[in-house]
């Protein structure tokens, strides 16, 4: 009857690892005495730390729904970011989060928090497990005037302390004060508004378009998405490559360009016969580089990249007998007419029964290449 039951888990989430930082607890944090520890170590260190009040809040649920019900199995974790924040915060909680769930293999999760990162935090925990409830546990003041300045001058004490909320309110702001007065000082007043303007529209594209995390992806990027980088840099320089030769060929054989127009299926038939060999290389080396990308996230989409092989392979024979019918003179002999369209009807054929058998792979394996939606900062 245990092994029936669903199994919910009361996970208790911080981003910027305060825990850790102020109370020195090592996470993730499992099983409700546990957090009720670290919970109270967070608080004595700090008592004005939400994240201490999130984990008691986590608790307390636990304890009402183990009361209430007895057909479903819970249990409570804390887990854990970084106070750099950012994708290193991020993929600490992923992996905290797979930790847990190894220990308690959840068909849910009821997310706590303190109501600061919940939108960078849902997402995360989402791609792993359904989320079937959020709690936001905020600490209740006083309407009076006193208390009100107390929460305010607690808030920009976060602000001026906390590396992540302090490089975007008062790092970037203060770059931009210095180059202003720089530029006032030289007497160029009205370049320091153009500054300002243009200055302030870069803060927004980069963080409206996330730049700022793509670049560090780009820069430090995840075992998985190094093959895809690898990949994409081996495939643009073999493009690269082929157009070189290609240009450095027909040009040899034809002269100048401008002499080209007049003969122009003669050109695309020298640059498709120059330039085939390393496209269908380009291609092969892409669709294994996929294929070895989709592995390693269980991508069922890794199949397709037999349709890819098998595409490439037959394009490069129909693209051959293609530039010898444009090298030939007219009339065109039928002989070569025939065997473009017997080697355009075979790769057709073929690439369909490459399909079809990708899709009977797809469904064989359905079990173990699973198809995941991600967060950008998860495939970091």
């Amino acid at each position: 009857m245990a092994e029936s039951k669903r199994k919910t888990l009361i996970l208790c989430v911080d981003r910027d690892n305060d825990i850790g930082s102020k109370a020195g607890v090592k996470t993730p944090v499992v099983g409700r005495e546990q957090n009720l520890s670290a919970a109270t170590q967070l608080a004595l260190r700090d008592p004005e730390e939400s994240d201490a009040n999130a984990i008691f809040g986590a608790v307390k649920t636990f304890d009402a729904l183990s009361s209430e019900s007895m057909d479903e199995e819970y249990t409570v974790a804390t887990i854990a970011g970084s106070t750099a924040g950012g994708v290193k915060a991020d993929m600490n909680l992923r992996n905290e989060l797979m930790a847990v769930l190894k220990q308690f293999s959840a068909d849910s999760v009821i997310l706590v928090t303190d109501g600061f990162s919940d939108e960078e935090v849902i997402p995360i925990v989402q791609s792993v497990v359904p989320i079937i409830s959020v709690r936001r546990v905020v600490v209740k003041h006083s309407e009076s005037i006193e208390e009100s300045w107390a929460v305010f001058s607690r808030y920009v004490q976060r602000v001026v302390e906390d590396p992540y909320y302090a490089r975007w309110i008062l790092g970037t702001p203060g770059i931009l004060f210095v180059i202003l007065a720089f530029i006032w000082a030289t007497g160029w007043l009205i370049l320091a508004g153009e500054v300002l303007v243009f200055f302030v529209g870069a803060v927004f594209i980069v963080k409206g378009f996330g730049l700022d995390k793509k670049v560090e992806r780009f820069l430090f990027p995840s075992p998985p998405n190094l093959i895809r980088l690898l990949t994409a840099i081996t495939f643009v320089t073999l493009l690269g490559l082929a157009a070189y030769q290609t240009y450095g060929a027909v040009y040899a054989e034809l002269g100048s360009p401008s002499t080209w127009l007049p003969i122009l299926p003669l050109v695309v038939a020298l640059a498709i016969k120059n330039s085939v060999n390393l496209l269908l290389i380009a291609s092969v080396v892409l669709s294994v580089g996929m294929a070895v990308y989709f592995y390693f996230r269980r991508d069922g989409r890794i199949w397709w990249s037999i349709v890819g092989v098998v595409a490439a392979l037959w394009m490069r024979e129909i693209a051959l007998n293609a530039s010898y019918v444009l090298q030939s003179p007219l009339p065109l002999p039928q002989s070569l007419v025939v065997q473009l369209l017997f080697v355009s009807i075979l790769g057709i054929a073929t690439t369909a029964i490459a399909i079809l058998i990708t899709l009977k792979l797809g469904k064989r394996f359905e079990h173990y290449f699973r198809r995941r939606v991600v967060s950008d900062d998860e495939e970091g």
